[in-house]
């Protein structure tokens, strides 16, 4: 592969993946001219061990039907092969390694301004691009004030995208089927299909 190309890693559960995870990952694309989008499931993240987690071949599964809205994403099942606890350094050392090129990281606002807290974080903010954009729950504010911080300690790079909040999260989809209202509109319409047909979430 090309120096000077630039590829993604989305990193997440995605349980399910809804309109405000693709938005996110089509901005990406076109704001930071990324070659490849690589949606990443996590096995299980080390915040949610705690919490049940829908198994990675529908998650997948749900990611594969919205493959074909960008000529760009694509999906690895890197983590959910590999198994255990999914720590994001781990992941993109793995893959900047894979990859020759800038290895960009996108993820949530809200995950953003948390990255000094995750394991060896600092590496992350110090050797790789991440890529994010305002949520709409955050105080966006103060979030810019700590991303701000983080170019100044450890000359992170940051992007900070500029597109409309989506309002959608994978909790409010599980909980809306489970109480047996509608998702339209909260995921895309083959990840709608994907959880009728293989009657997930109830």
């Amino acid at each position: 592969m090309d120096r000077g190309k630039k590829y993604g890693i989305y990193g997440g559960s995605f349980d399910p993946i809804h309109i405000g995870h693709v938005a996110l990952a089509g901005s990406a694309v076109r704001e930071c001219g990324l070659e490849k989008l690589i949606f990443m499931p996590a096995y299980i993240s080390p915040f949610k061990q705690d919490r049940y987690v829908t198994n990675g071949h529908d998650r997948c599964g749900m990611i594969e039907t919205v493959l074909g809205i960008n000529d760009a994403f694509c999906l690895s099942r890197y983590e959910i092969n590999k198994g255990g606890p999914s720590y994001t350094i781990e992941t993109l050392r793995h893959w900047k390694k894979m990859l020759d090129g800038e290895l960009c990281f996108i993820l949530g606002f809200d995950s953003a301004v948390q990255v000094d807290q995750w394991y060896q974080g600092e590496e992350i903010l110090r050797n790789y691009h991440l890529i994010t954009a305002r949520r709409p729950d955050t105080d966006f504010e103060s979030g810019l004030k700590i991303i701000k911080s983080f170019r100044e300690k450890y000359g992170a790079k940051i992007t900070v995208m500029d597109m409309l909040p989506v309002d959608a999260s994978s909790t409010e989809v599980r909980n809306r089927i489970k109480e047996g209202r509608p998702v339209t509109g909260l995921v895309p319409p083959g990840v709608e299909e994907y959880i009728i047909e293989h009657q997930l979430y109830r």
